[in-house]
């Protein structure tokens, strides 16, 4: 197996990164391009091929300065990230944005647990090169944390964040309201009733041709939910994702006397619709334009797309899984030179967020589930 280490996705085959992607948008070669466009790090893009085949990489940022707190290791791990590095970066590989990353390896392959281990060595080695000689590895999948463990040395893993998402059976709305509970289809109908009767004009519109438009309604949702974030903060983040990711980017949205007054982004790939971001022209009065235009619009883009997934992300649990999601716990961890803590720690820490989750979703507790959580982590 050989190793290859490219400064810029721009050098690495798009078809090869978006096979191991899987269609999983958040680990694709579009939103990887996205990424890279951060000034506050520099990434690094590991390979490792057999033959011809690329069987494992990783995007692995070097970030200098951190705004979001969802990706600050200090924050995050405050017990096994002390910031002493010397001012050296925080080494991160796999997803940099987004809060649900995906390990690139094609399991299919006869030397994937090999390539597994070259490809985090190779990671390793660039965080001691580069940093404290810790590789952070954030929001990964039940599955894909038990892999990663199983195979290489790494901190305990510790629960992030829950993830949510709707499979929808069938081929059409009604098959995904006939596998809702009847509080459940009671719930959506009472939801679309409210925005039918508030007499909108709707569309799906291009991504690339109106993210300017539906910048400034993202901001109002933000600082509405109290988020510190301006409009040219908002509007700089719509540019670059449709600069870079827009050709799979439709925003379900809707007008009244000729402006735009919410809408829903999400990006369509050939295995699910990630739902991205919403605005709302607040104070305005809400008719339930958040779930129509951020579920009930993309389910209905996904059946027509031929795709029965629709990814919701994290946080607002409850209000997701009435309306159908699956909620699984994302998970975070530490390879290379780590200083473990004692791992009762890490399993305290885990029950206690499995228990405010569950607390969460007091009214739909089968919505909740981990492959992963209760193997003694």
């Amino acid at each position: 197996m050989k190793i290859s280490i490219a400064d810029s996705i721009r050098q690495v085959d798009a078809s090869a990164w978006d096979a191991l992607a899987g269609g999983w948008f958040y680990a694709g070669y579009a939103w990887t391009v996205y990424q890279e466009q951060d000034k506050h790090s520099i990434a690094r893009y590991v390979q490792v091929t057999s033959g011809d085949r690329v069987v494992a990489a990783a995007a692995v940022h070097l970030v200098e300065q951190e705004w979001s707190e969802l990706y600050d290791t200090a924050v995050l791990f405050p017990d096994l990230d002390d910031g002493g590095r010397g001012g050296r970066p925080v080494v991160l590989a796999g997803g940099r944005r987004g809060n649900s990353s995906r390990l690139l390896v094609d399991r299919s392959h006869p030397e994937a647990e090999a390539a597994l281990r070259e490809l985090v060595g190779a990671v390793n080695e660039i965080a001691a090169k580069e940093s404290d000689g810790r590789a952070w590895w954030l929001y990964l999948s039940d599955e894909d944390t038990a892999y990663l463990t199983e195979h290489v040395p790494a901190t305990s893993p510790r629960i992030m964040a829950a993830d949510c998402a709707i499979e929808l059976p069938g081929t059409t709305f009604d098959d995904y309201l006939a596998g809702l509970s009847r509080n459940q289809r009671r719930q959506v109908r009472v939801d679309r009733r409210a925005f039918q009767g508030a007499g909108y004009t709707t569309d799906a519109v291009d991504f690339r041709e109106s993210w300017d438009q539906f910048a400034p309604l993202v901001a109002r949702h933000e600082r509405k939910h109290g988020h510190d974030v301006d409009d040219e903060f908002i509007g700089e983040l719509m540019r670059l994702q449709a600069e870079c990711c827009g050709e799979f980017g439709t925003i379900q949205a809707c007008w009244a006397d000729k402006e735009m007054r919410a809408g829903g982004l999400a990006f369509t790939t050939s295995t699910m619709i990630a739902g991205r971001a919403f605005g709302f022209d607040h104070p305005r009065p809400s008719a339930s334009e958040y779930f129509e235009l951020f579920y009930y619009r993309p389910i209905e883009q996904a059946y027509l797309a031929g795709v029965r997934l629709l990814h919701l992300g994290i946080g607002t649990l409850a209000a997701k899984a009435r309306r159908g999601a699956q909620v699984r716990p994302l998970w975070g961890l530490a390879t290379g030179q780590f200083k473990e803590t004692l791992p009762p720690l890490a399993a305290r820490h885990n029950q206690e967020a499995w228990n405010r989750f569950r607390d969460e979703l007091v009214l739909t507790p089968d919505a909740l589930t981990s492959t992963f959580l209760h193997r003694g982590i």
